[in-house]
């Protein structure tokens, strides 16, 4: 079973178009959606390949419309990651955080994101990033899609791609290769990256029986390591 993205918008950017923005960041082509089944309900979804220096996979991108506490439990047991589009102006968000922190929290889904096309400096003019960051408890990343600086980079889907390439999914392979074409450098990257993932996958067995400050710190130290490999590939 392939991962899920479940992606969501209480804005003006629809969550089939959130997919497909990622599909083109990511170098993937815009293809028909596939049906993909959970329980007794159907959902269109889009396939999107993830391919790094160290591992290649495939996620499933999952547009949805509905309520999201009405997701069918086969389908939650199967999603690693939650996307919520929001408006600048929308000042009902706030409200509705606790119940996204929540949804992650009761289904095991480990990393949220939350996408705007902007974010405003001061609080009093709209929802500005440390506001939405706090609100949030830090269980959600929080990208600005555009930015109308003119002396800044937009950054568009770029950190989105970032964070997707940069987590550790239940699917992550590393690809075969012959060990005596490798050189002792290559080879010793591949098998620290083999660790880490181990380590990784470990760590989510182990953790539910850790306290919330001992897992967050193990949690830091882990995604530490991981990013400074993932930007060693740049």
């Amino acid at each position: 079973m392939k991962p899920v993205v479940i992606l969501i918008s209480r804005g003006e950017q629809k969550p089939d178009k959130l997919a497909r923005s990622i599909l083109v960041s990511t170098g993937n082509a815009i293809n028909k959606p596939v049906t993909m089944s959970f329980g007794l309900c159907t959902f269109a979804t889009y396939l999107c390949e993830l391919k790094t220096k160290y591992y290649e996979n495939t996620i499933a991108l999952l547009p949805y419309e509905g309520d999201i506490r009405e997701l069918p439990e086969d389908l939650l047991c199967a999603t690693e990651m939650l996307i919520v589009y929001f408006d600048p102006d929308d000042k009902t968000l706030k409200s509705h955080l606790s119940e996204y922190c929540s949804f992650l929290n009761n289904n095991d889904i480990e990393l949220g994101l939350l996408l705007t096309s902007k974010l405003y400096d001061d609080a009093k003019q709209g929802l500005a990033y440390s506001t939405v960051k706090e609100s949030c408890k830090f269980q959600f990343d929080v990208i600005e899609l555009c930015n109308n600086d003119a002396n800044s980079e937009t950054t568009g889907y770029k950190e989105v791609v970032e964070v997707l390439k940069n987590n550790i999914w239940s699917n992550v392979t590393v690809p075969g290769a012959n060990t005596d074409e490798l050189n002792d450098d290559l080879e010793e990257q591949l098998e620290g990256f083999e660790n880490l993932i181990t380590s990784i996958q470990n760590f989510r067995r182990i953790s539910s029986g850790m306290e919330r400050d001992q897992r967050l710190n193990e949690a830091e130290k882990l995604a530490d390591l991981f990013i400074k490999m993932m930007n060693e590939d740049k």
